[in-house]
This record gives C-alpha cells, structure tokens and sequence, in this order.
C-alpha cells in the first residue's frame, strides 16, 4: 500500500540528504545579498519573508533558488531600490497602482496590504499592479489575505515562456493563480495555488541542476517539437498539454491572468514582458489581487462547517488503484506537510542552489555563510536565466 505524501517518512525521502537550514541563517544570508542589490533593511526583510514563503512550503523553484535570477534584474535591467507604490485609480473597492519598476518581492506585498486593508474597510477590494517584477510564489499573497481573516486571490503575469495551443512559439508565461479560505481558529486554510502552464520555469530549472529529463508533456523545442531535454526547451506547454488532453484549457486560463494582470491595470501583456535574458528593459510584469470578507456572504462559522464537510467527503473517495497515496488530498496540504516538517527539522537548500547563490555573493561582495559539505564539487549549471 502506497504511504501518505504527508508523512514525515515520505518528505524526508524526497530531499534525501539536502543540506538543512535554519530560517534566521538563510534570512541573513539572503537579506545581506538583497542590501548588496541597493534595498534598505526593511525592503530587504520584506524581499526575504517572500522568499522564503515559498521554501517554507517545499516550493523550492520560488524561494532562494531565485535570488540569482533577481541578481540579473538588479544589474541588468534596472530595478529601482525604493521604488514608490503609486495610485492611478481608486475607488473605495478597488486600487490601480504602478510598481515603478520596483522589485516584486516589495511591491507585491505592499500592494496586497493594501487590497487587505480596503477589504476589511469595505467587505472586498480588487487591485491591479503594474510596472513591477518577478514577484516569487502567487500563493505567498493569498495567504497574506489568510492572515487577515479574509479569502485571498493573487495573479501574475511573466515573460513569454508557454506556447499557445496550436502554437510552436512561447506567447504567454506561466500565469499562475493562487486561491485562499480560511478554514476557522486553528486550522490549515485551503490554499491553490497552480500555474497555468504544465509547470513553472522553476521546475525546469531543477531538472537542469538535476541533469534529469522532463517529463512528457511538459515542453516544446525550438522547433515546436515535445522534448524531454530540459536545456533544449524553447517553449512550456500548457496546463493539460496539448489539444487532445485539454491543453486549451490551460491556454484558455492563462489568457484570462494575463487580461486581469496586464490591460485591466494598463500593463503589459506577457509578450510584452523582458527579462535578463532578452532585455536590458525594464520587466514590466504586472499582478492582481483580491480579497474579501466571508461575512459579506454568509457566517464564517456556518462557511467553514459546510467546508469541512465537503474536504471530508472528497477525502473519504476510494483511492485508484496504483495512486501514490493512501487516500485523496485537498490542495495544499502537502505544502502545509512540507511547512510542518521544515518547522522541526529546517528548510532544506539544494547544493546546486548553494552554489548559485555562492556565485552571487561573490560578484556583489557579500559573505557567504551557508557552507555546507560537498559544494565545491558541484559544477555550476548554466541555466535559461543566466542569459
């Protein structure tokens, strides 16, 4: 029989000996680095919290992994330390705001801050944000809103990395979208949060640094051919694949992030988006928020009884046979696992990740404090990000 993906047994075999730190270790290394990037001591916790966010949850294409990514905005594209959050609309439910090429790890959550704090002033707020950067996991923002006592969504658009159904050429990024409801006092919320191409860059990233292939159906060559070769990987298919297995869906709801992030709020389209890679311009990456009170609906009491009774009963369904788990998951629960046994144990860090984030720190000159054993055997991958 098959073993929960949420047992301790089952977390520990997937990072194997991955060396483990504590948050306080990596905050400093990590806030060190972004202060070296020109963010004051305060936007640089802020930069961190986002972080690690996403390494709390296990979500290691999003967390630390990142920071030489950013190391190329910083350099090379321009991104403005202390960068205002400016209004160009508003309504008492409702902010357009401009991030001002400010990095997104900053403006993110100050955007979603304030979407919170109109929510709880008028039952609910939309915001749009444009002119700003790669903002780490959209999940991270609809938890904000879990914090808050309110039900949280979180939007963003990127560089063009997934191939439009039909298409051999990447026109739309990954477009993720995060969903969040408070469960009640004590208990873990419902988070989704799902890009919707196959997978995120991220993850291609990691089978790089694996040297593993990827997985049928994730990617497209230059040529528009499905390939398994992570590093001959022109274009991401999808969410569903190709037409066959419903990969317009996918495509379908990848469009709808990119109207709300992008047009809504005056920003660029994902095409539209640059990078280090293509550009010495600014991103332009542009995000939406959402939040709302449960009580401009119903009680909350009443909403978190009729959802417990609903997880119980999706949990209770027969498991297939050959399913590599014990019995039916809700979204987010193998983060919220991950989240737990990172609690106990630290937050695991790739030696590949190690290495990268090495490299950085000693091209802005910053002290390297997260050693751990193995590391200068690793050769350094070349990844998408580092052109």
């Amino acid at each position: 029989m098959a073993i929960s993906p949420l047992s301790d047994e089952a977390i520990s075999e997937q990072w194997g000996d991955t060396p483990r730190f504590t948050p306080e270790q990596i905050r400093c290394q990590g806030e060190a680095v972004f202060r070296a990037f020109g963010l004051n001591r305060d936007d640089a916790g802020i930069a961190m919290t986002t972080l690690l966010s996403a390494d709390w949850r296990g979500i290691e294409s999003h967390g630390v992994a990142r920071i030489p990514y950013y190391a190329i905005g910083f350099r090379d594209q321009g991104i403005v330390p202390g960068a205002p959050l400016t209004v160009n609309r508003e309504t008492p439910v409702s902010l357009a705001l401009d991030a001002n090429n400010g990095t997104g790890l900053v403006q993110g959550p100050r955007a979603m801050a304030r979407c919170i704090e109109k929510a709880r002033e008028s039952g609910l707020c939309m915001t749009t944000v444009r002119g700003s950067n790669h903002y780490g996991i959209a999940g991270h923002y609809a938890l904000m809103a879990i914090e808050a006592g309110l039900i949280g969504i979180s939007m963003t658009n990127s560089g063009s990395l997934t191939a439009p159904t039909f298409g051999a050429k990447p026109m739309l990024g990954s477009n993720p979208i995060a969903f969040a409801v408070p469960m009640g006092p004590g208990k873990e919320p419902f988070v989704l949060d799902m890009s919707t191409s196959t997978v995120s860059f991220g993850k291609v990233e990691i089978a790089q640094r694996a040297r593993k292939p990827l997985p049928n159906g994730w990617a497209l060559d230059h040529d528009g051919y499905p390939t398994n070769d992570p590093f001959a990987m022109g274009a991401i298919m999808p969410l569903g694949g190709d037409r066959s297995t419903s990969g317009h869906k996918g495509y379908g709801l990848g469009m709808m992030v990119d109207m709300l992030c992008g047009p809504m709020g005056g920003g660029s389209t994902s095409w539209m988006i640059t990078d280090g890679i293509r550009s010495e311009k600014p991103a332009g990456t542009s995000h939406f928020f959402a939040a709302w009170k449960i009580e401009a609906f119903r009680d909350p009491d009443e909403l978190y009884a009729d959802l417990e009774t609903m997880f119980d009963t999706l949990r209770a369904t027969p498991v297939a046979p050959g399913a590599p788990s014990d019995r039916v998951l809700i979204p987010g629960e193998p983060e919220a696992a991950q989240h737990a046994y990172n609690l106990r144990h630290g937050i695991p860090l790739r030696r590949e990740v190690l290495v990268e984030l090495r490299d950085v720190c000693l091209d802005f000159n910053v002290p390297f404090e997260l050693n751990a054993e193995g590391l200068d055997s690793i050769e350094r991958i070349t990844t998408k990000s580092d052109h």
